[in-house]
């Protein structure tokens, strides 16, 4: 079960660049970090060209990996900017709603299906929702769900959920129109020219010096790079919903880190709310 692995080991490298990218917001704008997590991984994407065989792109392809950029520009910006201003335990462990979105995406798209047991996932996956916001029960208990439309951050992420719900069915598509390999190195490529323009205006306007900061940049590109390989791989090898709630485990490594290297509160109700909210999405896709 080389797939099990593998989405486990891209949820932790995912985890990993989120905590380096959340120090580095407090010198960067969330623009410059979308394009860092782009750009910086491409030099340690684009060897493994030399190790595959590139195969005749079809219509397929492009129409899907076109539809993942359009959509990745928009969440990436979102999700750096909501581990800006919001706690990691507080904004992360909203990735997890990704199975509920996942019940349906990939059925009519890919022709996927899944178990039953979703229905019991899907409540799971409320229960531990409403615990990562059980601080404000005390304010009433629909407070915790209302939470997520107060603070922004934890919206954006709820948004972004539902982003990469479509992301990473189109781009399991893209895979099956092309490889992993040429997926990853593609998109990632798009990605970074999309980004760049953008970027450096952005970085002469707030004065950033992206050399001065190049070697947590440098980080960043090499966990997203074995992250972005170890998911396509991953996805190639089995249903997107049971590979995603694999890889949903960086919503605990995420926690984790918040916890260690932030010091951030209430990590004990956080904590308890993302393994609820795994166990559901394990069990809306794994059995």
């Amino acid at each position: 079960m080389i797939w099990y692995i593998l989405s486990i080991t891209s949820g932790l490298f995912f985890a990993a660049a989120d905590t380096v990218s959340k120090k580095e917001s407090q010198f960067s704008s969330p623009l410059i970090i979308a394009w860092v997590r782009e750009a910086f991984a491409l030099p340690f994407l684009l060897p493994t060209l030399f190790f595959t065989k590139i195969p005749s792109l079809d219509l397929t392809f492009w129409i899907a990996i076109i539809l993942c950029v359009a959509m990745d520009l928009l969440s990436t910006y979102m999700y750096m900017y909501a581990i800006k201003v919001a706690p990691l335990s507080l904004t992360v462990p909203y990735l997890g709603l990704t199975p509920i979105f996942l019940l349906f995406l990939p059925r009519i798209i890919l022709g996927e299906t899944l178990s039953v047991n979703g229905i019991i996932g899907v409540i799971l996956v409320s229960l531990g929702t409403y615990i990562l916001q059980l601080d404000r029960a005390r304010y009433g208990f629909l407070e915790p769900f209302k939470a997520i439309f107060k603070n922004k951050g934890s919206l954006l992420m709820f948004l972004v959920a539902i982003i990469y719900s479509i992301t990473g069915t189109l781009g399991k598509l893209a895979i099956q129109h092309s490889n992993a390999i040429i997926m990853s190195t593609f998109y990632f490529t798009l990605l970074a020219i999309f980004f760049t323009p953008i970027a450096i205006m952005e970085a002469k306007k707030k004065n950033i010096k992206i050399l001065k900061r190049s070697k947590s940049y440098i980080m960043i590109g090499i966990f997203m790079a074995i992250m972005a390989i170890t998911h396509f791989i991953a996805i190639s090898k089995i249903q997107v919903a049971y590979m995603i709630s694999l890889k949903r485990f960086s919503l605990l490594f995420a926690i984790l880190f918040g916890w260690i290297f932030f010091n951030e509160k209430n990590i004990k109700e956080r904590l308890i709310g993302g393994i609820i909210i795994l166990t559901g999405g394990l069990l809306i896709t794994l059995f």
